[in-house]
């Protein structure tokens, strides 16, 4: 037999992020049932509650009209992207004077391995301990988290979910996998709605029966050697995390009331567009392929694909987008403009420009980058998005949080978030 495997990854969550961040630079707020909304209005969606909301039934998700509905004294706040970074950075500089923070899940996630004694039960205790204690003395007393500690990064974060707020779970490798019979299956990250119907296809409803399983047969119940590798993990089998390319780059944004016709929205898409293409010269990848999507009030959602040539140049994307919206619904009232940047190439992959022409380009927007850099994202644009300046301010999204010196916000996008 096999020794357990030790404690191996510290694991991070904070509780209620972004309406945390709100309660500690608002005092007025504290105690109070509120939500984060990136507009307020109730057609849109909360992206955070308070723990004072939630007793009344008031989630991410829910929508801005049914929260004010659920509980008359909630207090809507305009979200603040840039505000949430900047305390995801200051919480990572004081997690690191406990530990090294190995990587960033998303803004208010992250972790930790534990090496050497750290993995003994009392010092991984001792040391998670000390990671909220920083948070708190460093950043502020309304910043709590929920640590999760495990042998692998999975077993770690479904930790972090069985106690909030404020909770600190050990999940050792001796109480596996009984320990997790209790858990729905969706309680795991990484197994949605569309991996549900999967398992349930092969008659598994429960976690106890998926444990049952054999590693073979959860690789045909993955229908991939992902299921092998879940069987390994569900047993604290640290697995490492297999390497990922990125896919897409985009961004999307619901229409304030002022944009919502179609001439407007379209100066959101190109400024949308705009933010993205700077992002795929920024993170050194090409594309070939760019996808619009537009939602509507009273009329099936639209959506079109147009080929590029392989391009990081945003007046190529912007003739494309043009031609594309000369097609789009004339008489429709949209709601919201999303922008995708598909079929990535990273530029190590990527011949020079062969022509003189090419190549003065590829200088220019090098140097509207530059600009743009220093003195603000809106210092050199194009003049089919001066409508919308004031529109689409910086978006968290589920991954990795937005950089912050990559130029995101206008100057009037930092006043309103200020």
């Amino acid at each position: 037999m096999q020794p357990a495997a030790p404690l191996a990854i510290l694991f991070v969550d904070l509780n209620a992020y972004f309406a945390s961040v709100e309660q500690q630079v608002r005092p007025e707020l504290r105690g109070r049932p509120i939500v984060v909304a990136p507009v307020n209005v109730d057609t849109t969606c909360c992206i955070a509650s308070s723990y004072e909301a939630r007793p009344f039934g008031i989630k991410t998700g829910t929508p801005v009209g049914e929260a004010k509905k659920l509980c008359p004294e909630v207090i809507v706040v305009h979200a603040r992207p840039k505000l949430y970074v900047e305390h995801h950075h200051m919480i990572l500089e004081a997690a690191d004077t406990v530990l090294p923070v190995e990587e960033v899940e998303s803004v208010d996630e992250f972790r930790c391995r534990l090496m050497g004694a750290e993995r003994n039960r009392p010092e991984a205790v001792r040391l998670a301990l000390a990671m909220k204690k920083a948070i708190r003395h460093r950043v502020g007393n309304f910043l709590r988290c929920s640590i999760g500690i495990a042998p692998n990064r999975l077993l770690a974060k479904v930790g972090t979910n069985l106690q909030k707020p404020d909770g600190l779970v050990v999940i050792e490798a001796g109480e596996l996998p009984q320990r997790l019979h209790q858990m729905k299956l969706t309680d795991f990250p990484g197994i949605a709605k569309g991996v549900e119907r999967r398992l349930n296809a092969h008659g598994i409803t429960t976690t106890e029966q998926l444990c049952a399983l054999s590693a073979r047969e959860m690789e045909n119940a993955w229908g991939s050697v992902v299921g092998r590798h879940w069987w390994h993990m569900l047993r604290g089998d640290d697995i490492p995390a297999a390497p990922t390319a990125r896919r897409t780059i985009g961004h999307q944004h619901i229409l304030p009331p002022s944009h919502r016709t179609r001439e407007r929205a379209y100066t959101v898409a190109v400024r949308l567009l705009a933010k993205a293409a700077t992002r795929l010269r920024r993170l050194e990848h090409w594309t070939e392929r760019l996808t619009v999507r537009v939602t509507y009030f009273d009329a099936p959602r639209w959506k079109t694909t147009v080929t590029l040539p392989l391009t990081q140049d945003t007046l190529v994307m912007l003739a494309a987008l043009r031609k594309m919206w000369a097609v789009s619904p004339t008489r429709a009232r949209p709601l919201q403009v999303a922008v995708r940047l598909h079929r990535l190439t990273h530029a190590r992959h990527v011949e020079d420009p062969l022509f003189p022409a090419d190549r003065k380009r590829q200088l220019l927007l090098g140097a509207m980058d530059t600009i743009n850099e220093r003195f603000g994202f809106d210092a050199v644009y194009p003049g089919s998005m001066h409508n919308a300046k004031d529109t689409a301010p910086m978006r968290i999204a589920f991954g990795k949080p937005p950089d912050l010196t990559l130029p995101d916000l206008c100057e009037d996008d930092q006043r309103k978030a200020l």
